[in-house]
Order: C-alpha cells, then structure tokens, then sequence
C-alpha cells in the first residue's frame, strides 16, 4: 500500500491499476510495444497523441506523476523537480529523470530515470504541490542555486524572491526573502556550489518580470555591461505612466526585452490585435524619447540567449562595457 498516493493524472495508465480492472497489464505492454500507447516509464503508459501534443514542463509532471506513483515509499521532490512543481522558470528542457530528496543520507542508487539528492531539507518545510511533497521554496531555491549555472540559477532566483511566485495563472507562494537564502547557505558552509549560489543570490532582484529579463539582464552581468534600473515608470503629460523594462539614465537609454507572448498571447494583449500592440509600443517609445530624452534598444529572445548577440546590440545603442562592479553588484 502506498503510504503516499498523488493525484495522478488522468491521461496515465498504470499497470497496477490496470490488474485490478478490464485491462490487463500484459495488454498495456503490447499495446506500448504496438505504438498504440506511450510508455513513460516501466509500468506506467499515456495516450500517444496526448503525449505528441504536451509541451515539455507537460511531459517532465507526467514523468514526475509517473514516477511517484510507482514508489511503494514515501517521496518528497528535490532540485529540479520540486523547481518544477512550484513553477519556477527553468531555460530550456526540464531533465529526463525525477530528482528525490534522500532524507535519510543513506545515498539509494540512483536509476531508472531517478536521481537521487542529498539535501539538508527540513521534513517540517516540506509542501504538497498538486498533490505532490516537495521541498519548501527557500530549500528549493537554494538547492538549483547551488547546481545551476549563474544564469539559470538567476532566471529562477528572480521568480523566487518576488512578492509573490506564480505557476501559471495563480499565486502559490509568498517570495523567499534574498537574506533568508543567504542564510540558508551560512548554514550549509563551503559545500559545493555555495559560492556560485551566494553570487546568484546577491544578484537577484524580484522586479524582473519573465524569464528573457532575467536571462537578459544576468547576460549583461557577464557581459560587464552598467547595471540598469528595473521597471522604471515615466509619467506621461496626459497622466498615467509609461514603465519600461530597463533603464541607463546616464547614458540615455531604455531598454526593452521583447518576448513572443506580447504580441501573441490574447491574454496578455488584452483582446487587442498584434497591430493596435504594436502602434502602442511605438508611441510608448516616442513619448518617452520626446519628453525624457531616451533612445529605445530592444531585444527578443534569440539575442538575448546569444552572448555575442546581445553584446553587439547593446554596443550598437550606445551602452558601453564598463568594469565590473564586482561579484554580485544589484540593480539600482
């Protein structure tokens, strides 16, 4: 008997359930082995179309389902897998295996698309997520802090520490505190990655709105590009403002990162068409150049992951490399 049991999706078949009902697990297996069905894991088979059609943060719950699932013990999600479940932005693919917190320091091997962790969680800060325990945010943030890259850990830190973090369209949690994480990595020392997650952790700055400004900005770190100031507001004569995603006031300049769903999602262009989105944006810039002096340099997404790309943009609107401020130096 499972001593957890997750709320398993309903599009996947398990070959347990399947001996107790009209299908056979026998029937399962040659039904995967046929095309008919996807095998995700041993045991465990999805809709093939449904699987051709999910997107890849789909395919990594399913994985996650599929895996929880099948364990006859209790399992609390670790590193990448819990970053999955709290909805933090990770660039590119999720990863294949399902990370577990090992909470007993016994080291279990890791196989069978399972990876196991070991990790000073505190049992008392462990959440359910959908039917899921995974480690608490702070925990969670910490742990891919200390094995991500500065920009991956950066794109996630930013998500973490806002006010609020979001997966999908709802709020999940209150953000961790950046002292807090700090803390947090006193208490672990000199272990491995601790140094690189202290830098990532002084950096972040919950005010980057999506993963490209994240992204963008940490690549201007690296770049040794002036720190901008995030989400400036100007007013406009007529009232209201005008908020722009980044700001070089000294050298005259606002920046803008400028991803597909601006113009692509309805939800976030609210009901208005791509063009009327578009002659928007350039009278937002114009207004902002007439009055306040900018010139206006923006980005889309395949610059932004490009070093030498955004280098060279950056270059071109007349925003000089400067020296590095040194490790871990905020945005104003």
């Amino acid at each position: 008997m499972l001593a957890f049991e997750p709320r398993e999706p309903d599009e996947l078949l398990f070959s347990r359930h399947a001996d107790a009902g009209t299908t056979s697990s026998r029937t399962l297996e040659r039904d995967a082995s046929d095309g008919r069905i996807h095998r995700i894991r041993p045991g465990v088979f999805g809709a093939r179309t449904a699987w051709a059609e999910a997107s890849d943060r789909r395919r990594a719950i399913l994985r996650t389902a599929a895996v929880v699932g099948t364990r006859r013990d209790r399992a609390v999600l670790s590193h990448e897998s819990a970053a999955l479940l709290w909805g933090l932005p990770r660039l590119g693919r999720w990863p294949e295996a399902v990370e577990l917190a090992d909470a007993r320091g016994t080291t279990p091997r890791s196989r069978n698309g399972v990876v196991w962790r070991r990790t000073r969680f505190d049992p008392d800060e462990v959440v359910e997520i959908d039917g899921f325990l995974v480690t608490g945010l702070g925990q969670t943030l910490i742990d891919i802090a200390r094995t991500r890259d500065f920009v991956g850990a950066v794109v996630a830190l930013d998500a973490g520490v806002s006010t609020f973090l979001w997966n999908d369209d709802r709020v999940v949690a209150r953000g961790a505190g950046r002292g807090a994480l700090l803390h947090r990595l006193d208490r672990v020392g000199s272990a491995r990655g601790v140094r690189g997650a202290r830098r990532a952790v002084a950096f972040a700055d919950g005010r980057s709105e999506s993963p490209g400004e994240s992204l963008s900005r940490a690549r201007m770190h690296e770049l040794g590009f002036p720190p901008p100031r995030l989400q400036v507001e100007f007013p406009r004569d007529s009232g209201g403002f005008d908020r722009v995603d980044f700001d070089w006031p000294e050298f005259g300049l606002f920046g803008e990162f400028d991803g597909d769903a601006k113009y692509l999602d309805a939800r976030m262009r609210a009901g208005r068409p791509i063009e009327r989105v578009i002659l928007a944006e350039k009278k937002r810039a114009e207004r902002i150049t007439r009055r306040w002096g900018r010139r206006e340099v923006r980005w889309d997404w395949r610059t932004a992951w490009s070093p030498d790309r955004l280098r060279r943009c950056l270059l071109e609107a007349g925003l000089p490399i400067v020296r590095a401020d040194g490790v871990g130096s905020r945005p104003r």
